[in-house]
């Protein structure tokens, strides 16, 4: 019992002592040219906004935020008590006192909405729903959208938080922060874009197209010429787990990663865009997918223009985000170590596959060329480069505004929790992973593709025998 009692006044002794931060500054002039490795093509690296450019700009306020419901699931009364609420700032440093009270705070930020949608759309979005149906959490709420009210009386949709893409709802309903998202987000846009038809069909277009365009790169899409049926046809190919972010492209979207175990990973983005050193640089690319991606300039070619309208998230909530980001594990494992699992692992190490997914993280942490890059001299003096190809489509690597020339060696840890698979998703499980049948010249993937072709790259473990698959599979999905 004495001894209870010690642990008792201990844990609240520890998380309950007073958290002095060190917070570095987010976006320094010498680091900004730093924290990135160049493009493919050298001299279209970006070249973003200066520090007093950016810290001229405006801080986010973090307003409270509500759950959206599908039109059938929403309690009765609650759109009219929303309307009755008055705005409420929930991110204030001054009340941060204990480094869990700065963990809790970073999920605000990683919750926090930094587009608003006008509540003249509220009926279009919330057709989305019913017409796109997707997992709900336990209560009926949906996960990628919440309501926000920044002026009583007018209760925006908030959408484009980190939680919209990095929340996983589980059969029970319970979400899981961290995770790629599994809602079929995407193709509520492209439903929602078939509502508004043509005549909306030319602001959409230019939206994406500052989204989308490196006009140096081979293979351009010229999204002014997409029909309306083929800008739908597009959005609907990206399943569950599949994202156009900023700086990708039509014909190159991305799986969204991951977050968990972030702390441990040396590069972020499929491309390894950027490098992940320390807390300031996860700052740093919180910065970049949160806006400025689009107002760098790339050559003589720059998207837009900073405006009025831009904001930025403060040093304080930048660096509470990474500390929440640090926090995230992972829910609990449905899939046993069982014998046939147990087998897999050892023809995992047979295979030879710890050479790049190597444990505990389940990756070496390199970057590996794409097809057709050279890789520069004075990278291999700086970088970690596995410096064999294996043999990946590389468009994304090639013709993007975050393709380096690389891929990087991914994390086999949580692949049970993921429905997308190779760097653009064209894989929908692991089992189409492992199938020999996706290198035909004519075959039609399960995953996103926008016509038939075989998922190239990553031969290893194709030639297994069927049961030596089956348990290589079991032990991948325990990781």
């Amino acid at each position: 019992m004495r001894g209870a009692l010690i642990c008792l006044w201990f844990s609240s002794f520890v998380f309950g002592q007073p958290f002095h931060p060190s917070i570095p500054k987010a976006w320094d002039d010498t680091e900004i040219n730093r924290f990135e490795l160049p493009l493919a093509q050298a001299d279209r690296s970006p070249r973003y906004p200066s520090a007093a450019e950016y810290y001229d700009l405006p801080v986010r306020p973090i307003y409270r935020s509500y759950p959206v419901y599908p039109s059938n699931r929403e309690p009765v009364g609650y759109w009219e008590s929303l309307l009755q609420k008055e705005p409420e700032i929930v991110f204030d440093v001054s009340t941060l006192k204990t480094k869990e009270d700065w963990i809790r705070a970073g999920q605000v930020v990683f919750e926090a909405s930094t587009t608003f949608i006008s509540p003249s759309r509220r009926n279009l979005e919330l057709a989305s729903l019913a017409a796109v149906p997707g997992p709900t959490l336990a209560d009926g709420a949906v996960p990628e959208m919440r309501y926000v009210i920044r002026k009583k009386g007018i209760v925006e949709i908030g959408v484009e938080s980190c939680a919209e893409c990095h929340t996983r709802v589980l059969p029970d309903g319970a979400a899981v922060e961290g995770p790629p998202s599994n809602d079929p987000n995407s193709r509520r846009v492209g439903w929602r874009t078939e509502q508004r038809g043509e005549a909306d069909l030319a602001r959409i277009q230019n939206n994406w197209a500052s989204f989308f365009t490196a006009p140096w790169a081979a293979n351009q899409t010229d999204i002014s010429k997409l029909t309306l049926a083929e800008t739908v046809r597009r959005w609907n190919a990206m399943q569950p787990g599949v994202a156009p972010r900023e700086g990708t492209g039509w014909r190159h979207p991305v799986k969204i990663p991951s977050l968990i175990g972030v702390r441990n990973l040396r590069y972020l983005d499929a491309t390894g865009l950027s490098r992940n050193r320390s807390e300031a640089d996860l700052m740093r690319y919180a910065i970049v997918n949160q806006g400025l991606i689009n107002v760098a300039r790339y050559g003589d070619y720059q998207p837009r223009r900073l405006s009025p309208a831009d904001s930025r998230y403060s040093d304080e909530q930048l660096y509470a985000l990474v500390l929440y980001l640090y926090s995230l594990k992972p829910p609990v494992n449905p899939n046993p170590l069982d014998d046939v699992a147990r087998r897999g692992q050892l023809i995992f190490n047979r295979e030879g596959c710890a050479g790049c997914h190597q444990p505990p993280l389940y990756t070496n942490n390199q970057l590996t060329p794409a097809l057709g890059f050279k890789v520069p001299e004075s990278l291999r003096r700086t970088e970690q480069i596995l410096d064999v190809s294996v043999g990946t489509e590389p468009g994304l690597a090639l013709e993007t505004r975050r393709g380096t020339g690389f891929y990087k060696v991914p994390s086999l840890r949580g692949v049970w929790m993921r429905q997308a698979f190779n760097h653009e998703g064209s894989a929908a499980s692991l089992e189409e992973w492992f199938d020999p049948a996706r290198l035909n010249a004519d075959y039609i993937p399960k995953g996103f593709h926008l016509e038939p072709g075989p998922i190239r790259g990553h031969d290893f473990g194709l030639n297994l025998m069927p049961e030596d698959r089956v348990a290589l599979i079991a032990f991948l999905k325990t990781l």
